[in-house]
C-alpha cells in the first residue's frame, strides 16, 4: 500500500516516541499490539490517555476521537457515571464467581431494549457472545451447519474466520460464494461446517437453503454490515431472512455487537423492526468495559439448562455489569439518543458538502450516529461491491492526513465507521469537517489517478 510521501512524512515527524515503542514492544509483543488489526504502517500511534473525546499520544498530540474504541465508547471516554460506579464497585470487591443480584438487573436492562431477549447470558467480549450463541443455535436445531454472510465479521473463533475479508480470486460465485478460511490455524474441516451467502440477495439465500434443507442449523448476520463501513440491509432483506429461517426451521441471529445500542437504543431490531432468534451484543452496552452478553426467545436459551455449554470464569462479573447498568440507565437515554442522531446528520451533511465544494468523488452511508464516508459513488450493496468500487489506499491516506489534522475520523481502515458519542458537541462535529476540508485538496488533487483518470503525479512514500 502507497502512502504518498507528504502524508507518510507529516505522520513520522509527528509520532517519533509511537515509532520508539514500536520497535521496543515488538521485542515483547508480537507486532508490537494487543490486536494484529491495530498495527498499520508505518507504525501505530500509542496512547497515553483518553478522556471525554480526545486522545492523547506518548509525544503529546491531541486528537479529537471519532473511532471511539472501534464503537465501543458511545459514553465517550471516561464518562463520570461509568467512571463512579466501576470506583464503588471496586471497593466491594470485582470479581466473585458466584451468582448475585447484578445480575437479573443487569439482564432486566438489556431485556428492556430487545422485545426478542426473554433470557440472558454474560460474557466478556463480542467473539465469545458469537461463539456462545452459534453453538446454541446448533444445539437447538440439532444441526451442524452455519450460515454466515460474505464479508461480514463475527470475531475471531473458528467458525467465523471464514469469507470476511477474502480476496477476489477466491471468491466463487457471486449466487454461491465459496467458503473461504482466513487464518493459518484454523482446520480446513471448519469449511465443511460453514455456508456463505451473498448480502441483499435473498433469492441467492433461499437458493443455498434449498441446497442444504436440514443441514444448516443457525443463520448469524451483521444486520448492517459493519465490517463494510455501514452496508445497510435493502427491500426488506432481514424480514426475508426472518421468513426463511421460519420456514426452514433456522435460528435467526443478529450479531449486534456493533450495531446494540448504537443505532437505537434496541439495537437493530428495533430500528428496522425485525425480531431475531438470538441477539448477541458487546461493545458499548458496558461503557468502554469489556462486557459482552447474547440472548433471545425462552425456548431457544432454556437449551443452556439442557446440555449446551456456556461457562466462563469472568462472565457477568460485578464490576463490568455496574458499568452497563451505569451505561444504560444514565449515560444511553432518550435525550442522549436524539443529540447523538442529530450530530450525526450534520457530519455526514458535512462531509457531503465538502466533498462537493472541492470536487471529490464519493458519498456518506450513515445510519444515526454511525457513519462513514466512502470515495466512490457507486452503491455498496455488498461484499464484491465494496472490493471493486472502495479503494483501501486512497483511504488510508485520507485517514492519516485527518491525523494530523488531530481528528481520529473512524477506527483504522476503509472498512470502519465513526461512532459519535453522547460526549461529543456540535463543536467538535464543526471541528472535524474543518480538518477534512483542509485535507480535501489533497485527496482531490490525488483522486484522478485511484479513478483511472489523469494521475496527480504525487511521489511515492520512502520506505523503513
Amino acid at each position: 500500500m502507497e502512502l504518498w510521501a507528504d502524508i507518510e512524512s507529516a505522520y513520522r515527524e509527528r509520532t517519533p516516541t509511537s515509532r520508539e515503542l514500536f520497535y521496543d514492544t515488538r521485542e515483547d509483543v508480537p507486532a508490537g499490539v494487543a490486536s494484529t488489526y491495530r498495527a498499520w504502517d508505518p507504525y501505530p500511534v500509542y496512547v497515553d490517555r483518553a478522556e471525554g473525546v480526545h486522545l492523547q499520544d506518548v509525544d503529546g498530540n491531541r486528537y479529537l476521537d471519532f473511532d471511539m474504541n472501534n464503537g465501543a465508547g458511545m459514553s465517550g471516554h471516561a464518562h463520570p457515571a461509568v467512571t463512579a460506579a466501576v470506583a464503588d464497585q471496586l471497593q466491594q470487591g470485582a470479581l466473585y464467581t458466584h451468582p448475585h443480584e447484578l445480575l437479573g438487573e443487569a439482564a432486566r436492562e438489556l431485556k428492556n431494549r430487545w422485545d426478542p431477549v426473554d433470557l440472558v447470558r454474560f460474557t466478556n467480549s463480542g467473539t465469545e457472545s458469537t461463539m456462545h450463541a452459534i453453538r446454541l443455535a446448533r444445539a437447538y436445531s440439532g444441526r451442524d451447519k452455519l450460515l454466515k454472510i460474505e464479508g461480514a465479521y463475527h470475531g475471531v473463533h473458528d467458525y467465523v474466520l471464514v469469507s470476511k475479508a477474502a480476496d477476489a480470486g477466491k471468491l466463487g460465485h457471486a449466487e454461491r460464494p465459496n467458503t473461504v478460511v482466513e487464518s493459518e490455524g484454523v482446520p480446513d474441516a471448519v469449511a465443511e461446517t460453514v455456508e456463505v451467502a451473498p448480502w441483499n440477495d435473498l433469492d441467492a439465500v433461499e437458493a443455498i437453503l434449498e441446497e442444504h434443507v436440514n443441514e444448516i442449523g443457525g443463520l448469524i448476520v451483521e444486520p448492517v454490515v459493519m465490517a463494510l463501513g455501514v452496508t445497510q440491509p435493502y427491500d426488506d432483506f432481514l424480514q426475508g431472512l426472518r421468513e426463511l429461517c421460519d420456514e426452514y426451521g433456522i435460528v435467526y441471529i443478529f450479531d449486534e455487537v456493533k450495531t446494540g445500542v448504537k443505532i437505537a437504543p434496541g439495537g437493530a431490531a428495533e430500528h428496522y423492526g425485525v425480531e431475531p432468534d438470538l441477539v448477541t451484543m458487546a461493545k458499548s452496552i458496558g461503557g468502554t468495559l469489556p462486557v459482552g452478553a447474547f440472548g433471545g426467545k425462552e425456548h431457544v436459551m432454556r437449551h443452556i439448562e439442557d446440555g449446551a455449554a456456556h461457562y466462563g470464569t469472568y462472565n457477568g462479573n460485578p464490576l463490568v455489569l455496574r458499568a452497563l447498568l451505569a451505561q444504560l440507565r444514565e449515560v444511553l437515554t432518550k435525550d442522549a439518543y436524539d443529540h447523538v442522531d442529530a450530530l450525526g446528520e450534520r457530519l455526514a451533511a458535512g462531509y457531503e458538502d465538502v466533498m462537493a465544494d472541492h470536487g471529490l468523488v464519493g458519498h456518506v452511508e450513515h445510519v444515526n450516529s454511525q457513519g462513514q464516508v466512502l470515495f466512490t459513488d457507486h452503491v455498496v450493496r455488498n461484499y464484491r461491491d465494496w472490493l471493486e468500487h472502495v479503494d483501501e489506499e486512497f483511504h488510508e491516506n485520507y485517514w492519516l492526513g485527518m491525523l494530523a489534522e488531530g481528528v481520529l475520523p473512524h477506527p483504522h481502515g476503509a472498512s470502519q465507521q465513526w461512532t459519535i458519542s453522547v460526549q461529543h458537541e456540535a463543536e467538535h462535529v464543526d471541528q472535524h469537517l474543518e480538518a477534512f476540508k483542509q485535507v480535501a485538496p489533497r485527496l482531490a488533487e490525488e483522486q484522478p489517478r485511484y479513478l483511472g483518470e489523469a494521475p496527480a503525479g504525487a511521489a511515492s512514500a520512502s520506505t523503513e
